[in-house]
């Protein structure tokens, strides 16, 4: 019963973490923005979908403080730290339906920009004085009528290329061969630089990647209950055959352990990585049953305890961005559970019920030797880190499940607390 509650909790602290990751507040990571005077401001802006980031900045000037949200006409740009790179239409000398801001994502002679909206990806070209918008097809909507009559109308952006690039004609025939997307813009964009301005130095404001993979180390604690089933055991007593179950109760279990933290991410997103976590596990189980046969009471016992060298590899997911305070995640991953001792006792004895008074029947049998030494198991996970400085201290509940000994299964929920340095 208490292993069943167990499972409800995980499942209540689950069912909870993921209202709270819906409901969480936005990732913010840093940036700065550039006023209409030419100042810059540096702080932290929100990280959103292109459409959105399109539409507004918001921004605040530290963790603590409010948020501020600006429109197109009231900044000049907004940039995130070696990340995208946005101009307010304003800036530009082109007539505009409505103001923007557009991301900035190639830089040279020949630039540029990019905003979506709800019927298609807007490019558009600046190359001296001139703003050419590039003219190609509507977003598809999935009707299927609409699409063809979307998919009829010709498309002038590659004679706009060529047009714009008519000084290199070796070009031309790349440009009929490319899609009006911002790879294979900035591919073109870039072989005609490279042809007309060797000089020129190439902008390409993209998201770095960060190329190198981060470790980091740390320790973790856990304490929780440990379950393991039992199959049914024949057992003959006074001429009777009796088919037992070895009820373990739920048992305290606790291990202590290190942890290897490896980001392939490390450029202050660091929402993914992979977690070694190998733990010493100690747990101790007992079983007591008892069943009446007049004119005897029957009772079987048994104790073990086991030390276990436990192996899980997770995959751990952060909601949020590592530039952040507060980092909800949940992991998963397979593990196996080496059984490094076991030392226990079996037994079953018979006392008189009433006014019996013959020789009552002992039988006593040592479990000293690990049954099945190498196990496997799955282990999911959910909590919430809190930074200190470069340090993060995390909370959280796990749960696992896989092969137990004595031929059964064996399952652990418990607390667990990381440190990492």
């Amino acid at each position: 019963m208490e292993i069943f509650k167990a499972k409800r909790v995980f499942a209540l602290a689950l069912t909870i973490l993921i209202f709270f990751v819906v409901k969480a507040q936005s990732d913010y990571r840093p940036g700065y923005i550039i006023t209409l005077q030419g100042d810059t401001i540096n702080g932290l802006i929100e990280f959103r979908g292109d459409k959105e980031n399109a539409k507004d900045c918001v921004f605040k000037k530290s963790a603590n403080l409010g948020k501020v949200t600006y429109k197109p006409n009231q900044i000049k740009f907004y940039r995130f730290v070696d990340g995208k790179y946005y101009l307010s239409s304003v800036s530009l000398n082109y007539k505009f339906n409505n103001p923007v801001f557009l991301e900035y994502i190639f830089k040279g002679p020949i630039s540029i920009f990019y905003y979506p909206d709800d019927i298609k990806d807007h490019y558009f070209t600046t190359k001296d004085t001139s703003i050419i918008e590039l003219d190609h097809h509507n977003r598809l909507t999935g009707n299927a009528e609409e699409d063809n009559l979307i998919l009829s109308k010709h498309e002038k952006f590659k004679a706009q290329l060529k047009f714009l690039f008519q000084n290199q004609p070796i070009l031309f025939g790349n440009i009929d061969r490319i899609d009006c997307n911002s790879k294979d813009l900035i591919t073109i964009t870039k072989q005609y630089q490279k042809l007309s301005y060797p000089s020129e130095e190439l902008v390409h404001y993209e998201k770095k990647t960060g190329g190198k993979i981060k470790f980091k180390f740390g320790v973790l604690s856990s304490v929780g209950l440990s379950n393991l089933s039992s199959p049914p055991y024949d057992m003959y007593i006074s001429d009777y055959l009796e088919t037992k179950y070895l009820n373990f109760k739920p048992s305290f279990t606790y291990e202590i352990g290190a942890m290897v933290n490896m980001y392939l991410d490390y450029t202050a997103r660091n929402k993914f990585c992979f977690q070694l976590s190998p733990t010493l596990n100690l747990v101790n189980y007992s079983s007591y049953e008892e069943s009446s046969l007049y004119p005897l009471l029957y009772v079987y016992k048994l104790d073990i305890r086991y030390t276990t060298l436990k192996i899980p590899l997770l995959l751990k997911y952060s909601f949020y961005s590592s530039n952040r305070s507060i980092l909800p995640f949940i992991k998963l991953g397979p593990g196996v559970a080496i059984y490094l001792s076991q030392k226990g006792n079996y037994e079953y004895y018979s006392v008189p019920l009433s006014g019996y008074t013959g020789q009552p029947s002992v039988f006593n049998k040592p479990l000293n030797q690990v049954t099945n030494p190498i196990c496997k198991y799955l282990m999911a996970g959910v909590g919430t880190g809190l930074k200190c400085g470069n340090k993060l201290l995390s909370v959280g509940v796990t749960y696992t499940y896989g092969e137990g000994q004595l031929t059964g299964y064996r399952s652990d929920a418990q607390l667990q607390i990381e440190f990492q340095f």
